[in-house]
């Protein structure tokens, strides 16, 4: 898969705007002499939003649950760990990044660091990388020679040089906490579970208005949506800033599939189809930096909705009927893969909301009654992020006051990403294009 950064790919994508202007203008201008049309595709877009901004609120209520893994182990009976880092043009974080993994509270006979730097790093990665093995005993430097090949191809190299009965894979600005290993490591006294994944708490909220709010929105996702979605029995999965597996568990599923944008759900779902367990468990912590600048934010939230929309192409079939997981789990994939794909075609249809206000002022769905739902869409997420913060505040985590503010940007950052989303559904269903891996480090974030 070729790789580029935000820097040399553009950030709109010239085509897929385009095209998705058009797309827009077609599902949209019918309305302005249909009435009936553009009250149907308001109907469908505030049907939409009350679901999501639903599910929000409700997650992050049910996340108030508390759930402990199980006794720790003696450190003599720990498993042994290999803490996977991959880096491509990221010199600049893994040093802090390594000695993070290094300070684990883990024995240190049974850790080792393996780092997985991509030889096209320009920025002196590698040097980094050497460097770091020079100076310790438990850290390998393993070079992947040749051209970028993204994330899984990274991450698949690194994983060749790992010796421990289970990885913990981390992105190279992942730092983690000293005992989020050791935390999670507990949850696989479990045979059944193969994988845990943890929390990503961002770090730099101040350093840009799009690093406020991807600070808030990671929170909502990975503290209260994903934690709830195993709490209750639904698709559990994981993304990949940071994920502990089971050695044997990746070697007998083939490792990352190297032809997809994210890597990281299709896991998730092989995981699950082949019978085993994904615990998410919000105590096992590292620390990112998102990304502050628009190129690279851009770059990676359209990279993350292709890569979905990829991954509903391959796994929404008729295998679903059957398990494993148990059907609440099926369920639950189907319809999160359904909305990846329908999101787009929802943003695409939003404008209908304001014509049919133009065309039809008084009746449903824009004004009257339903004027109190386009409250409720616009009211939950707002509660959700405060509950957020409550939330981590009784579990003693504080958040920088300014996230705060970052509740009344919520809906502009959310159409910002509509946009986003809105492009990679063209270059993937419209237009077809080639898969291009597209790092989320620009030279303005460095």
């Amino acid at each position: 898969m070729e790789v580029e950064t935000p820097d040399a790919s553009g950030v709109w994508g010239a085509r897929s705007a385009a095209a998705a202007v058009l797309l827009s203008t077609g599902v949209v201008a019918p309305g302005v002499v249909l009435p009936a049309y553009a009250r149907a595709g308001a109907t469908v877009v505030l049907a939409f939003g009350v679901a999501l901004s639903t599910r929000a609120l409700a997650s992050a209520l049910l996340a108030f649950a508390r759930r402990e893994p199980p006794r720790p182990r003696p450190d003599d009976d720990l498993p042994s760990v290999s803490v996977v880092v991959t880096a491509y043009n990221e010199g600049g974080v893994l040093g802090a990044t390594v000695e993070a993994c290094l300070a684990l509270d883990y024995p240190a006979d049974a850790l080792e660091v393996v780092v997985g730097y991509e030889a096209a790093s320009t920025d002196g990665t590698g040097s980094v990388a050497r460097r770091l093995a020079a100076d310790h005993r438990r850290v390998a430097a393993a070079e992947r020679p040749g051209p970028p090949g993204g994330k899984a191809a990274a991450t698949n190299h690194a994983l060749d040089h790992a010796t421990g009965d289970l990885v913990f894979v981390l992105d190279a600005d992942q730092r983690p906490e000293p005992g989020a290993l050791r935390r999670a490591v507990r949850w696989v006294r479990d045979d059944d579970v193969w994988c845990v994944k943890g929390r990503c708490f961002g770090t730099n909220p101040r350093e840009s208005v799009l690093a406020l709010c991807a600070t808030v929105e990671r929170g909502l996702v990975e503290r209260t949506e994903f934690y709830v979605r195993d709490l209750v029995g639904g698709f559990a999965l994981f993304t990949g800033g940071q994920a502990l597996f089971r050695t044997a568990a990746l070697e007998d599923l083939g490792g990352f599939d190297e032809s997809l944008l994210i890597e990281d759900v299709d896991m998730a779902y092989r995981i699950r189809r082949a019978g085993g367990e994904i615990r998410v468990d919000p105590g096992v912590v590292t620390r990112e930096t998102n990304p502050t600048g628009l190129a690279a934010w851009w770059s990676q939230r359209r990279r993350w909705a292709r890569g979905g929309m990829q991954v509903a192409r391959r796994h929404i079939d008729r295998s679903l009927a059957s398990g494993p997981p148990p059907l609440p789990a099926r369920a639950d994939f189907a319809a999160t893969m359904a909305a990846v794909v329908a999101l787009p075609l929802v943003a695409l249809a939003a404008p209908l909301a304001a014509v049919a206000l133009a065309v039809a002022p008084g009746h449903f769905p824009v004004d009257g009654p339903a004027a109190w739902l386009w409250a409720w869409v616009a009211v939950a997420p707002v509660l959700a992020a405060s509950l957020l913060f409550a939330l981590d505040a009784r579990d003693g985590r504080r958040h920088d006051p300014v996230e705060s503010a970052a509740v009344l940007l919520l809906w502009p950052y959310v159409g910002l990403q509509a946009l986003a989303v809105v492009t990679a559904f063209v270059a993937e269903f419209v237009l077809d294009r080639e898969s291009v891996y597209v790092t989320s480090t620009a030279s303005s974030d460095d």
